[in-house]
């Protein structure tokens, strides 16, 4: 009997505890942000990570009622800021906003150096907004259309070249993709320190093609110092109605860049989902989807779930790309 005792009164208070334990996560939830919120951007300032990072900040700040802090962390190819959320205290304080390559290429291309697991060392919180990709041609390229340019590349192989923001960068990538889709045309990539070098090259004739999102390439092509080549993504940009998918070409491949926020592994349930609600309804105002539009980024505002199929899917896909490449980090 007086085991039986002990027994019962064990169970009670282990019974006590997990209740203590899930009111003190909801009161948590309920108080929170009562501190502020950093959202680290593995990127440098003034591109599409940043810009939307920092439009999401503005409103999100004013929902919480609670500052919310943009923290510019570049290195690695996103690599190093990402590695400083992954190891952050899992309160939903800290989080990254990632991309395709820190998150789907970088496991890959860095390979056992990759200072974190994309799917074991973070909370997904959503897939914010996407943005499509577009390949553009120098204006001296004869071909003027897919099917004319892959003729072209095919009679020269090896002639005609491509810039890159990098080796292992999405820009690269991309082309890599296609070229395999399109049959294994054989170009050559030229790769340079960063995205607005490889884009000068372009436009100076240095090479004849190069994948960049739709908002970089608009000026150039409204100019006429570059031309559409095709849209790397399942449906046509708003950008450019006027310029085909390569699907709608029969290359069937498409490139689409996302941007995401994650946090640490381990966030309570209650905040990640507060979190994704309040950075859904943020991303769903008129004026921010409008800001966002502009710069070529469509929102997608998903659940984490939906983020975690997103990886699923890229992880293996970019990985393939990077394979196929032969790409290392450098």
């Amino acid at each position: 009997m007086r085991d039986g005792s002990i027994m019962r009164r064990r169970h009670a208070l282990s019974l006590f505890g997990a209740v203590a334990a899930s009111n003190t996560l909801l009161a948590h939830a309920d108080t929170f942000p009562s501190r502020p919120i950093r959202i680290v951007v593995p990127q440098a300032p003034g591109g599409n990570s940043d810009t939307f990072g920092r439009i999401l900040t503005q409103k999100l700040g004013e929902r919480l009622n609670q500052q919310v802090i943009v923290e510019n962390k570049p290195g690695a190819g996103g690599t190093l800021g990402s590695a400083l959320v992954a190891k952050a205290a899992p309160d939903g304080y800290s989080l990254v906003v990632a991309d395709n390559g820190t998150h789907a290429i970088a496991p890959t291309l860095y390979g056992a150096k990759l200072p974190y697991d994309v799917f074991k060392d973070f909370t997904p919180i959503m897939l914010g907004a996407t943005f499509p990709t577009v390949i553009i041609l120098h204006p001296s390229v004869p071909a003027k259309n897919v099917q004319e340019f892959v003729a072209l590349v095919r009679g020269q192989p090896g002639k005609i070249s491509y810039s890159s923001a990098g080796t292992g960068n999405g820009s690269h990538l991309t082309v890599e993709l296609f070229r395999t889709a399109a049959g294994g045309l054989e170009m050559v990539h030229v790769p340079y320190k960063g995205g607005a070098p490889a884009v000068q090259a372009l436009l100076a004739g240095e090479v004849q093609a190069c994948a960049v999102s739709v908002n970089t390439a608009m000026p150039h092509i409204n100019s006429g110092k570059a031309r559409a080549l095709g849209v790397a993504s399942a449906k046509r940009s708003p950008a450019l109605p006027d310029v085909p998918t390569f699907i709608e070409n029969g290359i069937p491949f498409q490139a689409d860049s996302w941007l995401a926020l994650m946090g640490p592994a381990g966030i309570s349930d209650d905040i990640a989902a507060k979190l994704n609600q309040e950075i859904a309804a943020t991303l769903r105002e008129p004026d921010t989807r409008e800001r966002l539009a502009k710069i070529g980024l469509e929102v997608v505002a998903s659940s984490g779930p939906g983020l975690t199929e997103v990886l699923q899917r890229d992880v293996p896909k970019w990985g393939k790309a990077v394979k196929d490449s032969g790409a290392v980090a450098e």
